[in-house]
């Protein structure tokens, strides 16, 4: 970390946010770094950044992967400003990295993307309930 600004405004001293921390899928040990019943299931780095951005942040997003996340698919992670040039907290309520988890998380089920698409999986998930077929015994 030699080339560090002291600098807490610089993009280089944002906070990274993964998806894999918030996620309610993965372990502690695949990365989680919050409480499963708080996490949300499979986020993504464009709903972080939405509620970032709704929330006025100023965020950007980056094309990294997370070191211990196997599946290439989950690639991507946020950068958020949280302190100011002078060292303040840019707004109260994100005083720390914890606290903009869980916001992200609690945000992003709300999110439209997330209520639109659980009102359409319901009626998929019945469809195939149905077509069990029962074994007969052999003579």
């Amino acid at each position: 970390m030699a080339h560090l600004s002291q600098n807490p405004a610089d993009k280089e001293r944002f906070i990274c946010l993964y998806p894999v921390y918030i996620n309610s899928k993965k372990t502690l040990a695949e990365g989680r770094r919050i409480p499963s019943e708080k996490a949300v299931e499979n986020p993504s780095c464009a709903e972080i950044r939405d509620v970032l951005t709704a929330a006025g942040m100023n965020v950007y997003m980056e094309n990294k992967i997370h070191p211990r996340e196997w599946n290439r698919e989950f690639r991507g992670r946020v950068r958020v400003q949280i302190k100011e040039a002078d060292g303040s907290v840019c707004q109260e309520k994100f005083s720390s990295r914890k606290d903009v988890m869980f916001y992200v998380a609690e945000m992003i089920p709300k999110l439209k993307t997330r209520t639109q698409k659980s009102g359409g999986g319901d009626t998929s998930s019945q469809q195939g309930e149905g077509g069990k077929k029962s074994k007969k015994k052999k003579k």
